[in-house]
């Protein structure tokens, strides 16, 4: 395993360098302390869109996890780098064709891994993207088996709340509830980010300290009139007309569904990757001439 000494050279954010693992290009995160579940679980699972654990070392006090190289780096980046020279818009079939990658990813995690798991810390940050912009979904330091939650009257209780601000959904935040659907949740927030291209918290356009959540922006969206001029005004700018704007509108019904405040109107993971599976699929026919004729005609999404 070479890394330059983990060099500042090698830093590719963090405590995470770029490096060679068996002739290849890999990720090596330096770690502290016992994370020993992280292990286990990338070494019962295997799936084109998690990211993949080469091997690990322990040294010295501090554990090597050596990933395959995400050569793309985090969606974080894509869409929040203020460093727009190095970071392109990405295309609304690439922000499609992410979303559902990560939908089959917690698909898996939710129902075909054995034992089954919550990601617990989904995030922009938390998925990295390959050569071709394909997602891998990583960080699983803080992922929960679900084996136990027949048990245990199917959800489990935590009074260790932790997460990322605008990612945590209210039941884990006011209660530590922790199910299936908090996953959910923080999956319908990402979608939103690759929409609109805003994170997941910003200020208060008010001026005041309170921090305006983006799973709640999209309800003013969505509700009322001028459904179609408001979802035109949240879609990421920078993509001008190229995106289909009945897609995008499902699209944002889909996030609008995922970030409902009761958990147990929040669809499942399964019906959510079902959606995405369609939606993909219409925007890989997608012609954007069509769009700019349609741009100048009524239809499509009006006010519900």
């Amino acid at each position: 395993m070479a890394t330059g000494f983990f060099g500042e050279a090698n830093r590719i954010k963090g405590s995470v360098y770029r490096g060679s693992f068996n002739g290849d290009d890999a990720a090596v995160k330096v770690m502290k302390g016992d994370v020993s579940s992280e292990i286990n679980l990338l070494k019962r699972i295997n799936h084109s869109n998690i990211i993949r654990l080469s091997g690990f070392c322990v040294h010295g006090g501090n554990t090597y996890l050596v990933y395959e190289h995400a050569a793309n780096g985090s969606l974080s980046d894509w869409l929040h780098s203020n460093k727009q020279q190095t970071y392109s818009p990405l295309t609304w079939k690439q922000r499609v064709q992410i979303a559902y990658d990560v939908a089959d990813a917690l698909n898996y995690l939710h129902n075909y891994a054995n034992p089954p798991y919550i990601h617990k810390n989904l995030k922009t940050g938390s998925i990295l993207l390959d050569s071709v912009f394909r997602a891998k979904l990583s960080n699983f330091g803080l992922a929960r088996t679900t084996a136990n939650e027949e048990e245990e009257g199917g959800l489990q209780l935590t009074r260790h709340v932790v997460g990322t601000q605008g990612y945590m959904a209210p039941e884990y935040i006011e209660n530590g509830v922790i199910t299936p659907k908090l996953d959910v949740f923080a999956f319908g927030v990402v979608i939103l980010e690759l929409l609109s291209r805003r994170e997941a918290t910003a200020a208060d356009e008010g001026g005041g300290d309170h921090e305006e959540l983006l799973s709640s922006s999209i309800r003013k969206v969505l509700e009322g009139d001028n459904v179609r001029e408001k979802l035109r005004g949240f879609i990421d700018h920078s993509l001008g007309q190229e995106y289909p704007l009945d897609l995008a509108f499902s699209m944002a019904q889909l996030a609008k569904s995922c970030v409902a405040h009761d958990l147990n109107t929040r669809p499942a993971i399964q019906e959510v990757f079902m959606t995405l599976s369609k939606i993909l699929s219409s925007s890989l026919d997608w012609d954007p001439s069509y769009e700019l004729e349609q741009s100048t005609s009524t239809g499509h999404p009006h006010g519900r």
